[in-house]
């Protein structure tokens, strides 16, 4: 007898786990944040309008991440188009000092277990939740 499970069911399940595993990796403090163009110039946009620190930034972000639900899923799980590289990324929104905020972030395992936040900066198109009620 074969059971039919919806992939909308399947990725909350997916997503559930993944979420639990990231929130015990920050707390044994296992976090990477990349500092890409886009995720510097959203921080130095907010510094200039709030007066904020990189480290402010920073601790915003990883309390949004600790509380992120199924509803700031946006897309994911998505394989790394990088060559030599194969990262399963997480896509997700959420708020950091009263602004939308896009997340990506994956758990890396090559050279321990950690998550690696390779975005979190303002969207660039708008982010559609799928599972927001």
């Amino acid at each position: 007898m074969r059971v039919r499970i919806e992939v909308s069911e399947f990725i909350k399940e997916t997503l559930k786990i993944t979420l639990e595993e990231v929130r015990e990796l920050i707390e044994e403090d296992k976090i990477e944040f990349q500092d890409s163009i886009k995720n510097i110039s959203t921080f130095r946009k907010l510094r200039r309008k709030l007066g904020i620190t990189h480290d402010d930034f920073q601790d915003e972000v990883l309390k949004a991440i600790k509380n992120l639900t199924i509803e700031n899923y946006y897309e994911g799980p998505d394989s790394d188009h990088n060559p030599g590289r194969d990262f399963v990324f997480w896509k997700f929104g959420t708020r950091v000092f009263n602004r939308e905020i896009y997340l990506k972030l994956t758990i890396q395992e090559n050279e321990g277990k950690k998550v690696v936040v390779w975005s979190y900066h303002f969207p660039e198109y708008t982010i559609d939740y799928p599972f927001k009620e």
